[in-house]
């Protein structure tokens, strides 16, 4: 176990993975953020986290306007992620694989909350669209659509992209920009008198 370089610090993270690493570069590299930054991680090489076994995944397909524009957001990032990380030449530009997703109804109630969806998410700017089985064996002729009375789908900025190398560089530029991590485990935590803020971690 690592014991960290100061006694205090302004922000601990717990868990060092995606999350972690997220939360540290973006504070990192806030102008109005000037604190120190401690991340603590009980297992640093990653191996048995979900960042290491996710095939990191994006949607816009969501039921909810605030969903469907945190998503937006996160496909805007990744494909400017090298220009978010300083022009670094070091930095690969990811790419978003847009396979998209189909989702598919069985019975007419369930279609017509897919049309109410697929509302929401257009007038967010998204490229979903609602598709009836014949507009489905049109595009997919190998689809088995028994049943099928309707789908949404998205092939805009919907499918899988390279989440090991934003995890890789997020980490390595905080880490450049002084956040520190550590090999430790965080066993207890403990608030102030008025039950607002955590004012201290034990290791």
């Amino acid at each position: 176990m690592e014991t960290p370089v100061n006694s205090s610090y302004d922000v601990v993270i717990v868990g060092g993975a995606m999350y972690g690493s997220s939360v540290s570069w973006w504070l990192a590299n806030n102008p109005d953020f000037d604190g120190s930054i401690l991340v603590v991680e009980r297992d640093p090489t990653y191996e048995v986290c979900s960042t290491s076994h996710t095939n990191s995944c994006i949607r816009q397909q969501f039921s909810n306007e605030i969903n469907v524009r945190v998503s937006q957001f996160g496909a805007e990032f990744v494909k400017n992620f090298r220009e978010y990380m300083g022009n670094d030449p070091r930095v690969p530009q990811p790419l978003i694989h847009s396979y998209g997703y189909m989702y598919m109804a069985g019975n007419e109630e369930f279609a017509g909350i897919l049309k109410e969806t697929q509302q929401i998410q257009a007038a967010c700017g998204a490229g979903t669209k609602h598709m009836t089985p014949d507009e489905i064996a049109d595009a997919y002729p190998f689809y088995n659509l028994d049943g099928i009375v309707g789908a949404n789908h998205n092939l805009v900025d919907e499918g899988y992209f390279d989440g090991a190398t934003l995890f890789d560089w997020w980490k390595r530029s905080a880490r450049e920009k002084g956040a520190e991590y550590i090999a430790n485990e965080v066993v207890a935590m403990a608030r102030n008198s008025a039950g607002t803020r955590v004012d201290s971690v034990t290791l």
